[in-house]
Protein backbone atom coordinates (compact mmCIF):
# COMPACT_ATOMS: atom_id res chain seq x y z
CA UNK A 1 0.00 0.00 0.00
CA UNK A 2 1.56 3.58 -1.08
CA UNK A 3 0.75 6.33 1.26
CA UNK A 4 -1.61 7.80 -0.66
CA UNK A 5 -3.95 4.93 -0.02
CA UNK A 6 -3.85 5.87 3.75
CA UNK A 7 -5.70 8.43 3.71
CA UNK A 8 -8.84 8.94 5.10
CA UNK A 9 -11.22 11.27 3.17
CA UNK A 10 -13.78 13.04 5.58
CA UNK A 11 -17.48 13.77 3.90
CA UNK A 12 -19.22 15.97 6.25
CA UNK A 13 -22.93 15.80 5.83
CA UNK A 14 -24.02 17.90 9.27
CA UNK A 15 -26.47 20.40 7.09
CA UNK A 16 -27.78 17.64 4.37
CA UNK A 17 -28.48 14.31 6.90
CA UNK A 18 -28.51 16.36 10.12
CA UNK A 19 -31.60 18.32 8.60
CA UNK A 20 -33.41 15.57 9.08
CA UNK A 21 -32.93 15.51 12.67
CA UNK A 22 -36.46 15.76 14.50
CA UNK A 23 -36.68 20.39 14.75
CA UNK A 24 -33.38 21.01 13.06
CA UNK A 25 -34.10 23.65 9.60
CA UNK A 26 -30.50 25.86 8.56
CA UNK A 27 -30.83 28.49 6.81
CA UNK A 28 -28.44 29.61 4.39
CA UNK A 29 -26.40 32.24 6.47
CA UNK A 30 -26.25 29.31 8.96
CA UNK A 31 -24.95 27.18 6.51
CA UNK A 32 -22.22 29.35 4.38
CA UNK A 33 -21.27 29.89 8.43
CA UNK A 34 -21.10 26.41 8.65
CA UNK A 35 -19.59 25.70 5.17
CA UNK A 36 -16.83 28.05 5.62
CA UNK A 37 -15.76 26.73 9.02
CA UNK A 38 -15.93 22.84 7.54
CA UNK A 39 -13.58 24.81 4.76
CA UNK A 40 -11.27 26.08 7.30
CA UNK A 41 -10.73 22.55 9.31
CA UNK A 42 -9.71 20.70 5.95
CA UNK A 43 -13.27 18.87 5.62
CA UNK A 44 -12.92 17.10 1.84
CA UNK A 45 -16.42 16.95 0.71
CA UNK A 46 -19.29 19.12 2.61
CA UNK A 47 -22.77 17.55 1.86
CA UNK A 48 -24.72 21.23 1.81
CA UNK A 49 -28.28 19.66 0.80
CA UNK A 50 -31.10 17.96 -1.59
CA UNK A 51 -32.00 20.38 -4.25
CA UNK A 52 -34.73 18.66 -5.76
CA UNK A 53 -36.50 18.38 -2.53
CA UNK A 54 -36.67 22.45 -2.06
CA UNK A 55 -36.23 25.66 -3.40
CA UNK A 56 -34.47 26.54 -0.14
CA UNK A 57 -32.22 23.79 -0.25
CA UNK A 58 -31.20 24.23 -4.15
CA UNK A 59 -30.76 28.01 -3.44
CA UNK A 60 -28.13 26.69 -0.17
CA UNK A 61 -26.40 24.71 -2.30
CA UNK A 62 -26.07 26.98 -5.23
CA UNK A 63 -24.90 29.55 -3.22
CA UNK A 64 -22.26 27.80 -1.34
CA UNK A 65 -20.78 26.51 -4.43
CA UNK A 66 -19.94 29.66 -5.22
CA UNK A 67 -18.48 30.65 -1.88
CA UNK A 68 -16.39 27.64 -0.74
CA UNK A 69 -12.67 27.21 -3.16
CA UNK A 70 -11.28 23.90 -1.36
CA UNK A 71 -13.67 21.54 -0.28
CA UNK A 72 -15.52 19.66 -2.23
CA UNK A 73 -19.52 21.01 -2.77
CA UNK A 74 -22.15 17.94 -3.08
CA UNK A 75 -25.52 17.69 -2.77
CA UNK A 76 -27.58 14.86 -3.21
CA UNK A 77 -30.45 12.92 -4.98
CA UNK A 78 -32.14 9.61 -5.89
CA UNK A 79 -31.82 8.00 -9.19
CA UNK A 80 -34.46 10.13 -10.73
CA UNK A 81 -33.09 11.91 -13.69
CA UNK A 82 -34.79 15.08 -12.91
CA UNK A 83 -33.34 15.34 -9.48
CA UNK A 84 -29.87 14.45 -11.27
CA UNK A 85 -30.45 17.43 -13.05
CA UNK A 86 -31.65 19.85 -10.50
CA UNK A 87 -28.47 18.96 -8.59
CA UNK A 88 -26.02 19.44 -11.34
CA UNK A 89 -27.73 22.80 -12.10
CA UNK A 90 -26.99 23.60 -7.95
CA UNK A 91 -23.48 22.87 -7.82
CA UNK A 92 -22.73 24.10 -11.66
CA UNK A 93 -20.70 27.33 -9.46
CA UNK A 94 -18.72 25.08 -7.60
CA UNK A 95 -15.13 25.21 -8.40
CA UNK A 96 -15.00 20.86 -7.15
CA UNK A 97 -18.62 19.80 -7.07
CA UNK A 98 -19.86 16.20 -6.64
CA UNK A 99 -23.01 14.75 -7.09
CA UNK A 100 -24.24 12.00 -4.64
CA UNK A 101 -26.97 9.87 -6.08
CA UNK A 102 -28.71 6.68 -4.56
CA UNK A 103 -30.73 3.94 -5.52
CA UNK A 104 -32.58 1.40 -2.75
CA UNK A 105 -30.52 -1.89 -3.18
CA UNK A 106 -32.85 -4.35 -0.43
CA UNK A 107 -35.08 -5.89 -2.59
CA UNK A 108 -35.57 -9.20 -0.71
CA UNK A 109 -38.54 -11.05 -2.35
CA UNK A 110 -38.70 -9.37 -5.50
CA UNK A 111 -38.80 -10.86 -8.44
CA UNK A 112 -35.80 -11.01 -11.47
CA UNK A 113 -37.42 -8.54 -13.43
CA UNK A 114 -37.43 -5.96 -10.77
CA UNK A 115 -33.76 -6.12 -10.30
CA UNK A 116 -32.74 -6.16 -13.96
CA UNK A 117 -34.58 -2.92 -13.63
CA UNK A 118 -32.87 -1.46 -10.56
CA UNK A 119 -29.51 -2.40 -12.31
CA UNK A 120 -30.78 -0.55 -15.70
CA UNK A 121 -31.86 2.37 -13.54
CA UNK A 122 -28.17 2.66 -11.45
CA UNK A 123 -26.68 2.51 -15.01
CA UNK A 124 -28.76 5.40 -16.01
CA UNK A 125 -28.72 7.63 -12.94
CA UNK A 126 -24.54 6.88 -12.37
CA UNK A 127 -24.02 7.75 -16.33
CA UNK A 128 -26.25 10.85 -16.03
CA UNK A 129 -24.30 11.96 -13.48
CA UNK A 130 -20.98 11.18 -15.13
CA UNK A 131 -22.68 13.39 -17.78
CA UNK A 132 -22.33 16.68 -15.73
CA UNK A 133 -19.70 16.04 -13.18
CA UNK A 134 -16.53 13.64 -12.79
CA UNK A 135 -16.93 13.38 -9.07
CA UNK A 136 -19.60 10.82 -8.76
CA UNK A 137 -21.31 8.86 -5.45
CA UNK A 138 -23.31 6.31 -5.51
CA UNK A 139 -25.05 4.92 -2.12
CA UNK A 140 -25.99 1.70 -1.86
CA UNK A 141 -29.41 2.24 -0.06
CA UNK A 142 -30.27 -0.12 2.54
CA UNK A 143 -27.04 -2.03 1.95
CA UNK A 144 -26.63 -3.67 5.00
CA UNK A 145 -30.39 -5.50 4.39
CA UNK A 146 -29.59 -6.22 0.78
CA UNK A 147 -29.35 -9.87 -0.85
CA UNK A 148 -25.13 -10.30 -0.92
CA UNK A 149 -25.27 -11.31 -4.73
CA UNK A 150 -27.34 -8.49 -5.91
CA UNK A 151 -25.59 -5.99 -3.28
CA UNK A 152 -22.55 -6.83 -5.47
CA UNK A 153 -23.91 -6.91 -8.82
CA UNK A 154 -25.39 -3.43 -8.25
CA UNK A 155 -22.22 -2.04 -6.53
CA UNK A 156 -20.10 -3.32 -10.08
CA UNK A 157 -22.82 -1.93 -12.76
CA UNK A 158 -22.63 1.73 -10.43
CA UNK A 159 -18.56 1.63 -10.96
CA UNK A 160 -18.52 0.33 -14.43
CA UNK A 161 -21.06 3.70 -14.87
CA UNK A 162 -19.61 5.86 -13.81
CA UNK A 163 -18.88 6.31 -10.16
CA UNK A 164 -15.81 7.36 -8.35
CA UNK A 165 -17.00 6.36 -4.61
CA UNK A 166 -19.39 3.74 -3.61
CA UNK A 167 -20.62 4.15 -0.24
CA UNK A 168 -21.99 1.65 1.55
CA UNK A 169 -24.30 2.78 4.33
CA UNK A 170 -25.83 1.01 7.58
CA UNK A 171 -28.96 3.27 6.76
CA UNK A 172 -30.62 1.55 9.76
CA UNK A 173 -28.16 1.61 11.99
CA UNK A 174 -29.00 -1.62 12.92
CA UNK A 175 -25.57 -3.46 12.30
CA UNK A 176 -23.00 -4.51 14.45
CA UNK A 177 -19.63 -3.49 14.09
CA UNK A 178 -19.24 -7.73 13.39
CA UNK A 179 -21.82 -7.78 10.94
CA UNK A 180 -20.50 -4.92 8.92
CA UNK A 181 -17.14 -5.63 8.85
CA UNK A 182 -17.83 -9.01 7.21
CA UNK A 183 -20.83 -7.31 5.14
CA UNK A 184 -17.58 -4.90 4.11
CA UNK A 185 -14.83 -8.16 3.58
CA UNK A 186 -17.37 -9.40 1.39
CA UNK A 187 -17.68 -6.92 -0.93
CA UNK A 188 -14.11 -5.80 -1.39
CA UNK A 189 -13.85 -9.93 -1.82
CA UNK A 190 -16.47 -10.22 -4.61
CA UNK A 191 -17.21 -7.24 -6.45
CA UNK A 192 -14.34 -7.66 -9.27
CA UNK A 193 -13.72 -3.79 -10.17
CA UNK A 194 -14.29 -2.16 -6.83
CA UNK A 195 -10.31 -1.08 -6.46
CA UNK A 196 -11.39 1.24 -9.03
CA UNK A 197 -13.50 3.48 -6.43
CA UNK A 198 -13.09 5.14 -2.90
CA UNK A 199 -15.49 2.91 -0.82
CA UNK A 200 -17.44 4.99 1.85
CA UNK A 201 -19.21 4.14 4.75
CA UNK A 202 -22.61 6.28 6.01
CA UNK A 203 -23.40 4.80 9.66
CA UNK A 204 -26.48 5.45 11.47
CA UNK A 205 -26.16 5.46 15.66
CA UNK A 206 -29.55 3.61 16.67
CA UNK A 207 -27.79 0.69 18.38
CA UNK A 208 -24.50 2.97 19.35
CA UNK A 209 -22.26 1.94 16.88
CA UNK A 210 -21.74 4.61 14.30
CA UNK A 211 -18.47 5.39 15.07
CA UNK A 212 -17.12 1.55 15.79
CA UNK A 213 -18.58 0.74 12.81
CA UNK A 214 -17.04 3.63 10.80
CA UNK A 215 -13.65 2.87 12.10
CA UNK A 216 -13.48 -0.81 11.86
CA UNK A 217 -14.75 -0.09 8.23
CA UNK A 218 -11.17 1.25 7.62
CA UNK A 219 -9.17 -1.99 8.28
CA UNK A 220 -11.52 -3.60 5.79
CA UNK A 221 -10.36 -0.99 2.64
CA UNK A 222 -13.01 1.79 3.12
CA UNK A 223 -11.06 5.13 2.62
CA UNK A 224 -14.45 7.56 3.21
CA UNK A 225 -16.29 8.21 6.21
CA UNK A 226 -19.28 10.05 6.37
CA UNK A 227 -20.22 11.82 9.52
CA UNK A 228 -21.43 14.86 11.17
CA UNK A 229 -20.89 18.05 13.70
CA UNK A 230 -22.27 16.70 17.46
CA UNK A 231 -23.63 13.17 15.30
CA UNK A 232 -26.63 15.13 13.86
CA UNK A 233 -28.79 13.15 11.70
CA UNK A 234 -32.06 11.11 10.92
CA UNK A 235 -33.31 8.88 14.17
CA UNK A 236 -30.36 8.83 16.56
CA UNK A 237 -27.81 10.18 14.31
CA UNK A 238 -25.05 9.64 12.12
CA UNK A 239 -21.32 8.82 13.00
CA UNK A 240 -20.14 11.87 15.20
CA UNK A 241 -17.88 13.88 13.26
CA UNK A 242 -14.84 14.60 16.52
CA UNK A 243 -15.34 11.47 17.96
CA UNK A 244 -14.37 9.71 13.95
CA UNK A 245 -11.57 12.11 13.59
CA UNK A 246 -9.85 11.74 17.20
CA UNK A 247 -10.23 7.84 16.62
CA UNK A 248 -8.72 7.67 13.08
CA UNK A 249 -5.42 9.79 14.14
CA UNK A 250 -5.11 7.26 17.77
CA UNK A 251 -4.68 4.18 14.91
CA UNK A 252 -1.84 6.26 13.94
CA UNK A 253 -1.17 4.69 10.25
CA UNK A 254 -3.90 7.08 8.76
CA UNK A 255 -3.37 10.90 7.60
CA UNK A 256 -6.37 12.88 7.99
CA UNK A 257 -5.86 16.67 6.82
CA UNK A 258 -8.80 18.13 9.89
CA UNK A 259 -7.18 21.19 12.00
CA UNK A 260 -8.59 19.24 15.18
CA UNK A 261 -8.26 22.73 17.20
CA UNK A 262 -11.56 23.75 15.61
CA UNK A 263 -13.37 21.03 16.30
CA UNK A 264 -15.09 22.47 19.68
CA UNK A 265 -15.28 25.44 17.55
CA UNK A 266 -17.48 23.39 14.93
CA UNK A 267 -19.38 21.66 17.92
CA UNK A 268 -20.45 24.49 19.43
CA UNK A 269 -21.63 26.91 15.95
CA UNK A 270 -23.91 23.98 15.45
CA UNK A 271 -25.25 23.53 19.73
CA UNK A 272 -25.92 27.61 19.15
CA UNK A 273 -27.80 26.70 15.59
CA UNK A 274 -29.62 23.54 16.39
CA UNK A 275 -29.72 22.98 20.20
CA UNK A 276 -28.17 19.64 19.65
CA UNK A 277 -24.80 19.43 21.40
CA UNK A 278 -22.45 17.80 23.44
CA UNK A 279 -22.91 19.54 26.63
CA UNK A 280 -23.44 15.66 28.08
Amino acid sequence: MSGNNHKVIIFDTTMRDGELTPGVKMNLQQKITISQLLEEMGVDIIEVGYPASSQKDFDQVFNISKIIKNSTICGLASSNSDEIITLAEAIKPAIRGRIHTYTPVNLKNQTQLSKEEVLATIKESVSLARNYCNDVEWSAFDASRSEPDFLCKSIETAIKSGATTVSIPDSLGLASPEEFSQLLQMIFNRVPNINEVVVSVHCHDDLGMAVDNSLIALSCGVRQIECAINGLGARKGNADFSQVVIEVLKQGNYQLEINTSLMSKAAELIFQITGIGKAN
